[in-house]
């Protein structure tokens, strides 16, 4: 058993390290008294006075990069911070309203699970399995062997099981206890029944917003200010900063260039000297769609390709192999493969190429670094207008940003948290370090906070004006239909008014109110009103992206023998929707109301 349980000695340390974010906030103890120190300058944050020590969430990044690294994926610094600190700020926040309403799982319970239940992950474990299933005495006998624990790794591993089982069983209580109280009453199964089978069948004209031109509505300032008021609700913003930047592109020199263009150059005098162009392609090219097949490009007509890799690509005869091309992505070398013609008896190339990516060297990182270190420390001095001035540099303001979880720097996006979590915490003027994203360097500095409120006219007018003229526009598409509805009243054929009226009459199929209507949509004003009306009777117009006019043909009543069949399934389908409807708020609610103190800009760029 022991040489077997060696042999998964990777699978059980993977599955282990998978499990250690979760099982650290284990290991640091349920004490959520704040007596670590809430404020202390070796905390990444505090979670409701429970400091998250510096040192331990290092080990918890540390062991989430092992864990990419058993996964072969590759993912920034900045992404592990995030998910490291996602997943421990929830995993202390259930702790603690485990710990607050009292569920605790007892050692008899655990021990229980441990033995007769583990995770899936074990049960796959071949060390544990028999014929391809999971064999439970295999599995005593490894718990049961005393020198399963004389052996570190086997006594993490079964450590590992059993804090897992925990989390699973104390997690299952929780739910438990916030869905218990969810009940559906039988006027909602019978609703939900009602919704979904209840069918109608409708007749309708609609005249489209858009074909009442732009120019045909205007907007003035006092019906402006009068749509705004209406629709400000729609419009709240919690406390926010905004930030102003100045970027340096982390873009290769002329230097870097001419060194991957030698490389390039090497690779040509190989291909033409004798090399396999395919395997040379495969090792050497840094294009992830075709290197894995030799730098494949198929057939491809003229229009397919940038004009600079074309022009070369189509002057070459079969076999050839060309100079250096530089385009966009990098240089390439191209090969033709064969000429030919499409159906259409248009010139065809088939080719294999090299790409060879231009990127920054170190000196010229360092050299683009040192510039943005230069504009920050005469920023700091003179002011970022003077820098700005005195260097050439732009200054971006993106707009205002909220604080929340993931907020970032718009227009440098991804790695910018730390950013709005600096700034939060800062006055006017203050000035970040100089960061790094993908595509630049920057220095930010925080130029404007704002209290929680509602967005000024100033900043939403275009988007308030687009609702106002559509919905004007609207109104206006509404009174041919209008006349439709006359001429209906005053005894006219429904299809001879709507052609008077040069709109189209329709009908769709029967429909529920659930359903999704074709060319309609779902659960929208369209559908309501049609399940309102009785057989024969007309809708008043309605506005919806235009204007409607309907007509119910047939309304079918629900099958009472099948709602009691069904009754059952339904309550319990309604059930289950609910009880997660409930514990997302709950999860919601509770993350809102906790208070979070997030440090890691003092630690991370992320």
């Amino acid at each position: 058993m022991m040489i077997k349980l060696r042999e998964s000695t990777a699978i059980i340390m993977w599955i282990v390290i998978v499990a250690f974010v979760g099982l650290i906030v284990v290991e640091w103890g349920a004490d959520y008294s704040g007596t670590q120190g809430a404020r202390s300058t070796d905390s990444v944050g505090v979670i409701n006075g429970h400091a998250i020590p510096l040192k331990s969430f290092q080990e918890a990044v540390r062991a989430a990069a092992q864990r990419n690294t058993q996964d072969r994926q590759e993912r920034d610094d900045g992404a592990l911070v995030r998910e490291v600190w996602d997943q421990l700020v929830w995993e202390i926040l259930v702790r603690q309203e485990l710990e607050r309403v009292g569920i605790q799982i007892s050692d008899e319970e655990l021990a229980f699970y441990t033995r007769t239940s583990p995770p899936p992950a074990v049960q796959s474990l071949e060390t544990f399995q028999v014929d391809g299933e999971f064999d439970v005495n295999l599995y005593t006998q490894f718990l049961s062997d005393p020198s399963t624990y004389d052996n570190p790794s086997n006594a993490g591993f079964v450590m590992w099981i059993e804090r897992t089982l925990q989390n699973q069983l104390l997690n299952f209580r929780l739910r438990q206890l916030f869905t218990e109280t969810v009940r559906v009453s039988p006027a909602e199964v019978r609703q939900q029944f009602v919704d979904t089978n209840q069918k109608a069948t409708v007749e309708y004209v609609f005249s489209p917003a858009s074909a009442i031109p732009q120019a045909a509505v205007s907007v003035d300032d006092a019906e402006l200010q009068a749509h705004y008021e209406e629709l400000a609700a729609d419009y709240p913003h919690d406390e926010q900063i905004r930030v102003g930047y100045a970027m340096f592109p982390r873009l290769p020199s002329a230097a870097d260039s001419a060194e991957v263009e030698e490389d390039i150059r090497q690779l040509r005098r190989e291909a033409v000297g004798g090399s396999d162009f395919t395997e040379l392609a495969r090792i050497m090219s840094e294009d992830a769609a075709t290197a894995e097949n030799g730098g494949d490009l198929g057939s491809f007509g003229r229009g397919a390709m940038v004009k600079e890799f074309e022009d070369v690509a189509f002057s070459l005869e079969p076999g050839e192999v060309s100079e250096p091309v530089l385009t966009q992505f990098g240089w390439h070398l191209i090969k033709a493969e064969a000429s030919s013609e499409s159906d259409e008896g248009k010139e065809e190339r088939q080719a294999r190429h090299i790409l060879l990516k231009i990127r920054p060297s170190p000196e010229t990182e360092d050299a683009i670094f040192q510039q943005a270190q230069d504009f920050r420390d005469l920023a700091a001095q003179a002011g970022v207008e003077a820098a700005a001035t005195t260097s050439g540099a732009q200054i971006r303001s993106p707009g205002f940003i909220s604080k929340g979880a993931g907020a970032v720097v718009p227009g440098l996006g991804q790695g910018t948290a730390w950013v709005v979590n600096l700034f939060f915490d800062s006055e006017v003027g203050a000035l970040s370090n100089v960061g790094s994203v993908q595509s630049a360097y920057f220095v930010a500095e925080l130029l404007e906070r704002r209290p929680q409120g509602v967005a000024p006219l100033e900043e939403i007018r275009p988007s308030v004006e687009r609702s106002l003229l559509a919905r004007k526009r609207a109104a206006a598409a509404g009174e041919a239909l209008k006349q439709v509805k006359s001429d209906v009243e005053g005894g006219a054929d429904m299809a001879t008014a709507a052609a008077k009226a040069g709109v189209n009459l329709r009908r769709t199929e029967p429909f529920s109110k659930s359903d999704f209507v074709p060319d309609i949509g779902r659960n929208n004003a369209f559908v309501g009103s049609a399940f309102r009306l009785e057989p024969g009777q007309m809708s008043e117009v309605t506005d919806s992206r235009g204007a409607y006019l309907l007509r119910l043909v047939e309304k079918t009543e629900v099958d009472e023998e099948a709602f009691q069949q069904g009754r059952l399934s339904i309550e319990q389908q309604l059930l289950q929707q609910r009880q997660t409807e409930a514990l997302q708020t709950f999860l919601v609610k509770m993350y809102e109301t906790a208070q979070i103190e997030d440090n890691r800009h003092l630690f991370y760029t992320f």
